[in-house]
């Protein structure tokens, strides 16, 4: 079954929508060891330590790109203590934070419960929960250099915040175009991270949440395809959601990093292998050229060069196939 090709969101769709991302932010990860994650995170996958919080047992991870791409948080530190090993969240990036004040009340007035609203010092977010229990965080940057409020050791604590507790800012504090850096010796060298996947059990459930709720945009597929594509509005294709089913088990199936080009991924290959990295599904698609790695904790990762980002190449592929493509 061919998965339809979407140019754009409807009228109905947008109107519906509280907010309008700009693209997946970060994926934040419950994990059994932070040092272990720490160690993977930055001499495998490529990322450095934007900051640490050693009382919370916790690491945040990236390459510039912004405050983190990946955060790593220890199920047996005060942050994490009583969750278990898997997703904690998925988050969201926002324009100003006077789109994630107006998106929040208009959501509130239609009946919409939020978990928790949060100060991170350098960006305010908000927290829910989708039909299958996953958490989302949308967010927005409050201030430009992150680095001066997050960076090294943190140990304050997060202030109370609320919306418009304090005069919300209409200021675009994300970085256009940072200047992206690498972690020497490392065996992946990713740009960024750019999606996440997710299974789901209620497809038509799921959707309406992430293009309302959330509000992405369809790039590919509808409730009723083998599986969806959407994006926020940089353009970028940043969640993926498949139907559970056929050995699918609701949940979060792993995160995608791009890299810089088809040789260096296939240099990172040959790297992981000789150092004994189990690299799988790696996969050479007219869309995609894949491969996968898994962390210490049974956690995915993606690392990917686009081939045919028209989505037009991935329409007519296998779901299966696709799980690892998208």
């Amino acid at each position: 079954m061919a998965v339809p090709v979407t140019d754009r969101a409807s009228s109905k769709q947008r109107s519906r929508a509280y907010f309008s991302p700009r693209r997946l932010g970060h994926v934040n990860l419950y994990v059994d060891d932070v040092d272990r994650s720490y160690k993977f995170y930055t001499t495998v996958a490529g990322l450095e330590e934007s900051y640490i919080q050693p009382l919370n047992k916790a690491a945040f991870l990236g390459n510039n790109n912004t405050h983190h791409d990946v955060a790593v948080i220890d199920i047996h530190g005060r942050l994490g203590r009583g969750n278990v090993v898997g997703l904690n969240h998925l988050a969201f990036e926002l324009e100003n934070e006077i789109d994630l004040v107006e998106g929040y009340e208009r959501a509130v007035a239609a009946g919409v419960k939020y978990a928790m609203t949060l100060d991170h010092d350098i960006a305010h977010s908000i927290y829910g929960r989708d039909p299958d229990g996953n958490m989302n965080e949308i967010y927005a940057d409050v201030i430009k250099d992150w680095r001066a409020a997050r960076s090294g050791v943190v140990t304050k604590p997060k202030p109370d915040w609320a919306p418009r507790k304090t005069p919300p800012n209409s200021e675009r504090n994300y970085h256009v175009d940072p200047p992206l850096h690498r972690v020497d010796g490392a065996v992946f060298q990713p740009r960024r991270a750019v999606h996440a996947s997710l299974v789901v059990s209620d497809m038509e459930a799921a959707f309406d949440f992430y293009t309302t709720a959330i509000g992405l945009t369809p790039l590919l597929g509808t409730p009723a395809s083998p599986f969806v594509v959407l994006g926020g509005t940089c353009g970028e294709s940043n969640l993926s959601l498949f139907p559970a089913g056929n050995g699918r088990k609701p949940g979060y199936h792993h995160v995608g990093f791009q890299m810089w080009s088809e040789d260096e991924l296939d240099a990172s290959i040959a790297r992981a292998k000789a150092q004994g990295v189990n690299v799988h599904h790696d996969i050479a698609h007219p869309f995609r050229r894949s491969v996968f790695v898994t962390d210490p904790d049974g956690f995915r990762l993606q690392f990917f060069v686009d081939r045919d980002a028209s989505l037009s190449a991935l329409a007519g592929t296998d779901d299966d196939v696709a799980l690892y493509l998208a």
